[in-house]
């Protein structure tokens, strides 16, 4: 299972504005066996959809997503999940509070 993180982006400079970085984790057996830092073209909807399926990508955590983003990439099989359900993951912890 592929899982990815999608990091809270900074300001960037206007040539970069739609790039995203993501944290990409292939997970097995509730263990981590790989781990992929990803620069994301997500101009839209369409092209982050794009980008996790041809990554193979399950389940996305954002800090932000309305809720019409959400049953759209679950229509694609992807699941979306916000930052506040990893709370009680250690691992995921890291990346996003540490």
């Amino acid at each position: 299972m592929k899982v990815a993180l999608l990091m809270r982006s900074k300001k960037s400079p206007k040539q970069e504005q739609d790039a995203q970085r993501a944290i990409v984790f292939d997970v097995e057996k509730d263990k981590v066996v790989g781990v992929e830092n990803e620069k994301v073209e997500a101009k839209d909807l369409l092209s982050l959809s794009s980008w996790a399926i041809a990554k193979k990508i399950q389940e996305i955590f954002t800090p932000n997503i309305d809720e019409r983003h959400r049953q759209y990439l679950r229509m694609q099989g992807i699941q979306v999940r916000s930052y506040d359900e990893l709370e009680d993951n250690e691992l995921f912890q890291t990346f996003i509070f540490g």
